[in-house]
C-alpha cells in the first residue's frame, strides 16, 4: 500500500471518528413559547421528568431570563422538585454539561448518573448557581441512562433554569 493511500485512509478514519464523537446541544428553542409546559417524553431522545420549557425573556429579573444562553427558551424544573432526564429508549448517553441559572435565589445543585438502576456517578460537591448569570456545569459522565438533578432549595419550591444541555 502506498503512503499516499495510507494517508487518505487515515484521514477518512479521523473524519468519521470526529463525527461520531461530536456533541449534541439541546437548546429547547424548537419547543416554542410553551411557558410552564412539561416537556413531552421522547423530546430529543429523552424523557424530561419534572422539567418544563419556557421563554426566559417572559420572566425578566427572575434569573430565568439570565439563564438563557442561546435562543430564547430554556428548560426549568417545576416547583423546585428533584428532576431526572432519562434516555427515552435503550442504550446509554454521555452527559457533557449544561448552563444553569437559579430562579430568584442562589442555590446549589447536585447530580447523580445512573445506569440500569445502579448509581455510577455522583457529585461530591454541589454547584452554586445564581439568578445573576448562567453557570456552566461540566461533568463529562460517560455511559449513563439517567441523570438526576437535586437542588438545595427544593423545600422552598425554588426552580432552576437550564440551557444548552450537551450530550
Amino acid at each position: 500500500m502506498s503512503n499516499k493511500f495510507k494517508t487518505i485512509i487515515a484521514s477518512l478514519v479521523l473524519v468519521f471518528m470526529a463525527q461520531a464523537a461530536s456533541a449534541v446541544v439541546i437548546d429547547f428553542d424548537d419547543l416554542g413559547d410553551e411557558s410552564f409546559a412539561q416537556i413531552s417524553d421522547g423530546y430529543a431522545g429523552f424523557n424530561w421528568n419534572v422539567i418544563g420549557a419556557l421563554a426566559g425573556g417572559d420572566y425578566p429579573g427572575t434569573g430565568l431570563d439570565a439563564a438563557v444562553v442561546s435562543g430564547s427558551n430554556l428548560a426549568f424544573n417545576a416547583y423546585g422538585a428533584w428532576s431526572s432526564i432519562d434516555l427515552a429508549g435503550a442504550g446509554r448517553f454521555d452527559f457533557i454539561g449544561a448552563w444553569f441559572g437559579s430562579y430568584w435565589f442562589e442555590q446549589e445543585l447536585a447530580f447523580e448518573g445512573w445506569l440500569d438502576g445502579v448509581l455510577v456517578y455522583s457529585t461530591q460537591d454541589s454547584y452554586a448557581i445564581t439568578p445573576d448569570a448562567p453557570t456552566w456545569i461540566e461533568l463529562n459522565w460517560a455511559g449513563i441512562d439517567q441523570l438526576m438533578i437535586y437542588n438545595s432549595l427544593a423545600d422552598w419550591g425554588v426552580s432552576w433554569g437550564m440551557d444548552d444541555f450537551t450530550v
